[in-house]
């Protein structure tokens, strides 16, 4: 009879112990689904951020260009008083605004993936391409 409870005993404990634990895995699988969805709800809200942060760079960069388009098509129906050589020379400055401004636009339009780090230093390259435009800009308008 000793026995028979003691074997009882312990088929109950390994029952418990048992089930118990399977509980624990449960929870352990639920816990670990909810913090995967949460990791893929929070990638998918910083890949929207990371396009709207792409896109509002893109429309103001667009914009510039556009306005350095229309100051390169008032720069080519202006009449330079001068010599020849003046003239040649202005021209040739407008077509060279205008190649740089496209080459800020195809370089724009071109590149369009990015991890962070590239997206970091495409943003600052272009800034400084723009503003190195907008400059020669400038100063091509104090000399005229």
């Amino acid at each position: 009879m000793k026995k028979l409870i003691v074997i009882f005993v312990v088929l109950a404990s390994t029952a418990m112990t048992f089930l118990t634990s399977c509980k624990n895995n449960e929870t352990k699988i639920e816990d670990a689904q909810e913090k995967v969805l949460e990791a893929k709800k929070d990638l998918i809200e910083a890949k929207q951020d990371s396009l709207a942060d792409y896109e509002s760079f893109k429309t103001k960069v667009n914009e510039k260009i556009t306005a350095n388009k229309l100051k390169i098509a008032d720069m080519k129906l202006k009449v330079i008083d001068g010599s020849k050589d003046d003239k040649i020379k202005y021209n040739e400055k407008v077509i060279q605004l205008e190649e740089k401004n496209e080459q800020l636009r195809a370089k724009l339009n071109d590149n369009t993936k990015y991890s962070a780090a590239t997206w970091n230093a495409f943003k600052t390259d272009l800034k400084n391409n723009r503003n190195e435009l907008e400059n020669e800009f400038n100063a091509f308008k104090e000399k005229k």
